[in-house]
């Protein structure tokens, strides 16, 4: 920061971001100037020296390049040249080469300034020093990229004009360094080109303050603030967030769903599905007037890289210093109990006022030291602590299966096709076979067939289930009924095993599917989680929704108690169709039930976990003994009482560092707040940082303390003494107008929304030291979780009140990861999955 103003126009960068933009494009010029050109320039001298007499052998030049002077002497090349007399080409090449010498050593003279003032200063202080930058960049743009397009036209002409006659007269490899000369050329030219014009198309800043949002992203600001009115804003995301998801719906062909946002959108319904989205951004990122930010993507990421060294340093040091109290034996001297740390607790109460009561967090309290808590580890002996693993290993399979072929083949990207195909020929034999031995009398369908595969040779008649099957299995037209078998796949079931499926996916519309566990003698309802463009639209309906009347219906005490909006449209459809085909009373209630002592379950995960809860406690009068198993559930999903009411019935599995169930309003702006407020305390530049953070690569949360202590001081200004800048100055009056629109916004962003039920969270507590491990790190960029290892801890609902900053807080919502780890810990405590 401050973003970098080319030709008066605002760009996403800022001066400080172009080291290595610099030395990529120095690396590409110093290739031109030291390697190609030379290599060209040999040869064009030697063409240039070349007669059609033969060489002397005593003569000390053409003996020491007698093989290249014999190339280059062919009846073709003489007749060229007309014998090695019309050097118009080679003079024509040495013009070029010698320009575009001038030309490489000019441009590396301007990136090795560019570094060079790109370097100095840090992100809030120091900006004088790269005042000219902007000046620097600008000729490089015209006057270089114009001298570059002239010399590539130049370059291009001469050769075409005598490619034909002189093909021969060089070897092959001349002209393939020739073209890619000309390639990188053009490339050079075709990008400066597009900048130059996309910055043309850009509105003329008025001024070099920046009277833009506060925003991380700082996209199409300009626009914004010509309005210095918040409904302004909230148009104009709205329509960023529509334009956003059409786009990615017809650039995947519909792949990831999205046809039902274009339709609604062309009917003119954004503002149902992204008002609250719209509201919550433009209250994230608005400013106006004086009181915007100038931040730009690097910045954030800045403060995000910082941000998760402050975090490690603070759990470290609190583990530090509370087990130097003597009150902290008795936790240490007891295997089941692990020490934690998190950052302090608001008060749990669900009364929509209070946490406007309570004040906001302000700019000086931000550098917060962690509380001391300590929290039961699952244990082997134990046996709830067993039971509890068992039944999340167990139906972990089933919450993946509900995201059928898309993530099958995000897991075995080179074998899922075969490893179909040799499912469907599997049950194509097994259905030969027991029509050979006559068990069935007349021959079905392929579909028909397939579907009771897993009736062995004299095994018993096909019951009533597997009659009505195929047609309880709603929306899989796709090839060769791929959801099915997907499905089946992931979770090892059978055809006759299916209740009902539906894979018809919409707004509301959640793809479910119901199965028969009879190992577990449950009836399993299995929920998908969000993987279509419609289910995040439902994933922003951020606005809580009142449980007051659905308890009141349903018989659980929802006064004054709310969830995640976009969750509760999604269970109200669901239950709706539960209610339309009443499978679940087919198999479970009545006289004539087949399965009537089975067990229900509900599983899900992500959105499929928030609609299973609620769905849980609107069929709990129906079933009681109902079970529901959470994966990943949202975060911002239930207030407080009812997140623990239902731990009677709901357990929750969170591995280690994964966003989703920390993600809420509140901790959104707290990261807001922490990360704007650490750029303040950078003294350092960002080339410094990058250095530094390089040599803490790895698990900082389990490195050394004095380690990190040094150099997070290195880095940081301390709290009680950050130098005065015009960045603090618009921080300060920034927190000031959010803190004002925060209150306005009432009951909305006061209340206080949890993950539900007892949570089992998987954290992280050790790495195998293996190469293949390291490698996989390396080429993942940090996101593989490749031999990690993981402790089950029992923890509140109100332990997740940050989020941490991780390169696996997004890959660890992933649910094949989610039950791939459940599953080594399930076989640690020496469970079977």
């Amino acid at each position: 920061m401050p973003a970098l103003y080319l030709f008066n126009r605002r760009t996403l960068l800022a001066g400080d971001d172009l080291q290595l933009p610099s030395i990529a494009w120095g690396a590409g010029f110093a290739a031109e100037l030291f390697i190609f050109l030379p290599y060209l320039l040999f040869y064009t001298i030697e063409l240039t020296l070349t007669t059609s007499a033969t060489p002397d052998a005593n003569d000390d030049y053409f003996a020491e390049f007698d093989q290249q002077i014999q190339r280059m002497q062919t009846q073709e090349c003489d007749n060229a040249t007309s014998g090695y007399t019309d050097k118009t080409f080679c003079y024509l090449n040495l013009a070029y080469q010698a320009g575009m010498a001038i030309f490489c050593v000019v441009s590396l003279f301007y990136e090795q300034r560019i570094l060079k003032l790109s370097t100095l200063g840090t992100p809030t202080r120091g900006l004088e020093l790269r005042a000219s930058l902007g000046t620097l960049i600008e000729r490089k743009m015209t006057f270089l990229t114009a001298l570059n397009f002239i010399l590539l036209v130049f370059g291009l002409s001469s050769t075409l004009h005598f490619l034909s006659p002189y093909l021969y007269c060089f070897p092959k490899f001349f002209w393939i360094v020739v073209f890619i000369l000309f390639v990188i050329q053009g490339l050079q030219c075709l990008f400066n080109i597009t900048t130059l014009f996309s910055l043309w198309r850009a509105s003329p800043s008025t001024s070099n303050v920046i009277d833009s949002e506060a925003s991380f992203y700082q996209r199409h600001v300009e626009h914004t603030h010509q309005h210095d009115d918040i409904e302004m804003a909230e148009e104009l995301w709205q329509n960023r967030c529509d334009g956003c998801c059409k786009i990615m719906a017809i650039s995947t062909c519909f792949m990831f769903g999205g046809k039902n946002i274009v339709s609604q959108s062309a009917d003119g319904g954004v503002e149902n599905f992204y008002g609250d989205i719209s509201r919550a951004l433009a209250d994230y990122f608005h400013g106006s007037g004086s009181e915007s930010l100038d931040v730009v993507p690097s910045d954030v990421a800045l403060g995000f890289v910082v941000l998760r060294h402050i975090q490690a340093q603070r759990k470290l040091l609190a583990r530090r210093e509370a087990l130097q109290q003597p009150n902290i034996t008795s936790i240490r001297s007891n295997p089941g109990t692990s020490l934690l740390f998190r950052r302090a607790l608001e008060t749990n109460n669900d009364s929509v006022g209070s946490h406007l009561e309570s004040g906001e967090r302000t700019l000086s309290d931000s550098d917060e030291a962690y509380q001391t808590f300590s929290r039961s580890l699952l244990t082997q002996s134990n046996p709830d602590d067993y039971a509890t693993l068992e039944e999340g290993a167990r139906f972990a399979r089933h919450q993946l299966a509900a995201y059928t072929w898309i993530l099958y083949f995000y897991e075995y990207p080179l074998t899922g096709g075969m490893r179909l195909l040799g499912r469907c020929l599997k049950a194509k034999l097994a259905c030969s076979k027991t029509e050979n031995s006559g068990m069935i009398e007349r021959r079905d369908s392929y579909e028909r067939c397939a579907m009771n595969s897993d009736v062995e040779e004299g095994g018993s008649a096909i019951n009533d289930v597997d009659e009505m099957n195929r047609e309880h299995i709603v929306g899989d037209n796709f090839f060769l009924h791929i959801h099915e078998a997907t499905m089946l796949a992931h979770a090892g079931l059978n055809r006759s095993d299916i209740a009902y499926a539906s894979f018809e996916s919409g707004f509301y519309e959640t793809p479910y599917f119901i199965v028969i566990d009879r190992e577990w003698k449950s009836i399993v309802v299995s929920i998908r989680g969000s993987l279509t463009l419609e289910d995040c639209v439902m994933d922003v309906l951020l606005d809580p929704s009142p449980l007051d009347a659905l308890g009141e219906k349903y018989g659980f005490d929802g006064t004054g108690q709310y969830c995640h909006g976009g969750v509760l449209e999604c269970t109200n459809w669901l239950h709706a169709d539960l209610t339309k085909h009443k499978t679940l009373e087919k198999l479970l209630l009545g006289p004539n039930a087949e399965y009537s002592d089975y067990t229900l379950r509900i599983v899900g995960h992500s959105l499929g976990a928030g609609i299973g809860v609620i769905l849980s406690m609107m069929l709990r009068n129906t079933f009681p003994d109902l079970r529901c198993t959470c994966y990943s559930p949202p975060g911002g999903f239930i207030t407080w009482r009812l997140a623990k009411e239902c731990s009677d019935f709901v357990n929750t599995f969170i591995l280690d560092s994964d966003l989703v169930p920390r993600l809420s309003i509140n901790n959104m702006e707290r990261l807001r707040d922490e990360v704007l407020h650490l750029l303040a305390r950078v003294k350092l530049s960002k080339y410094d940082i990058a250095k530094r953070i390089y040599s803490l690569r790895g698990e900082v949360e389990l490195g050394d303390l004095d380690f990190l202590l040094t150099q997070n001081e290195d880095m940081l200004y301390p709290q009680d003494d950050i130098p005065d800048s015009e960045f603090l100055r618009q921080l300060q009056r920034f927190e000031s107008i959010q803190q004002e629109r925060r209150s306005n916004r009432g009951v909305s962003r006061s209340i206080n929304l949890y993950p539900p039920g007892r949570i089992v969270h998987l954290v992280k507590t050790g790495q195998s030291k293996n190469c293949l491990h390291g490698v996989a790190g390396c080429i993942t960029c940090g996101l593989s979780n490749a031999g990690f290892e993981y402790t089950a801890i029992r923890k509140e609902n109100d332990d997740f009140n940050e989020i941490e900053i991780s390169p696996t807080l997004w890959t660890d919502h992933f649910p094949n990861r989610v039950c791939m780890e459940i599953e080594k810990v399930a076989k640690s405590f020496g469970i079977d999955t």
